[in-house]
């Protein structure tokens, strides 16, 4: 595991390696984060555990891989194709997002549909009003620098054919939630108008705070190419312990784990994305859909969208021009209605009911 903790004699090894290693490796660090990575193939792995929950016994894996390009002013040309295991047994569920910065398309059925015009228009606008590089994270909120504590140097490693540093630490939890509370004030409106779901509520200082109260052994791993010092590799895992007295509020839930790991490929390259040949406007899938089951499915994708109890009935008309059958979309639809907001698996579940 790229998250377990060194072993003694590295450690060791480490440690021997002078008084000025620590600002070495801080400066490392420091170069490598101002590097920007303008263009590269993306790939994302991430496993959520979470104990004392029945309906997520066991683990979930999400998968996003595809090519991304950042453009001024507008939002990023990406083609991400996004799989989502529910602890396997055939509870995959495959979607994707494809956005040329003017365009922005959704993924359901291997079907794209297009996000109307005007709220792409309205994204960008609300990217434009900001101050700075529209393709600069820190324009976004998002500073990864500081989430990284105190580090070591482990050495070196190869990732995706090129030789790497590779750097350990702390992460910084209260940091991490930070900015991605201004990232969500600040890009609220470009996130409905890339994909049509509500931005969530920032968190509050008190939340932040209990948050990062139940949070064990927090730590990140950097991979720095050696001949660009870029960025090649971020990895993280966090630990959750709920104290007794807080898990009848939070449903039994003990606690849980997260790992994640975020590789770029290919890095500043010639990442060619465009728009699908045939799309059908968004509309066509919420009408088939409905509203409430959009979003019960985008719930269950981790997107924290409303359930399907406070949203209208889904419509059964199936999609024109084939696909699911009415019958497969009524059961689909009866499936949302009884599975519980917080039952991953359940929902999983339900959205088999439309494979082919």
């Amino acid at each position: 595991m790229r998250f377990a903790a060194a072993l003694l004699p590295c450690a060791v090894a480490l440690a021997s390696c002078g008084g000025d290693s620590q600002e070495d490796v801080q400066g490392l660090l420091d170069t490598a984060f101002t590097h920007p990575i303008h263009s590269a193939d993306l790939r994302v792995d991430a496993t959520l555990q979470v104990k004392g929950a029945p309906s997520l016994d066991k683990p979930v894996r999400i998968r996003a891989s595809g090519p991304f390009r950042g453009n001024e002013g507008k939002l990023p040309s990406a083609d991400v194709q996004l799989a989502i295991d529910a602890g396997g047994g055939g509870q995959t569920v495959e979607t994707g997002f494809l956005s040329t910065g003017n365009r922005a398309f959704v993924k359901f059925q291997d079907v794209y549909y297009e996000q109307p015009a005007a709220e792409v228009r309205k994204a960008n606008a609300s990217i434009q009003r900001r101050k700075g590089n529209g393709r600069s994270l820190k324009s976004l909120g998002l500073d990864p620098r500081k989430w990284l504590g105190r580090a070591r140097e482990r050495g070196e490693e190869n990732v995706a054919g090129v030789d790497t540093t590779h750097v350990s630490g702390t992460l910084d939890v209260k940091a991490l939630l930070g900015d991605l509370n201004r990232f969500v004030r600040r890009s609220g409106g470009a996130i409905g108008g890339a994909t049509g779901q509500p931005a969530p509520d920032p968190l509050g200082k008190q939340d932040i705070d209990k948050i990062a109260s139940v949070v064990r052994d927090p730590s990140f791993d950097v991979y720095v190419g050696k001949d660009d010092d870029t960025v090649r590799r971020i990895a993280g895992r966090l630990e959750v312990s709920v104290p007794r007295r807080d898990q009848p509020t939070v449903g039994g839930v003990q606690g849980g784990s997260l790992e994640f790991s975020l590789e770029f490929r290919h890095v500043n390259g010639e990442q060619k994305i465009e728009a699908p040949a045939k799309a059908r406007p968004l509309s066509d899938l919420t009408r088939s859909l409905g509203t409430g089951a959009l979003r019960g499915l985008g719930r269950g994708s981790g997107s924290g969208s409303a359930g399907p109890e406070s949203s209208p009935p889904p419509s059964t008309a199936p999609p024109p021009g084939g696909g699911p059958d009415q019958k497969a979309f009524k059961e689909y639809s009866d499936c949302l209605e009884q599975a519980k907001p917080n039952d991953t698996a359940a929902l999983q579940r339900c959205a088999q009911l439309l494979q082919p």
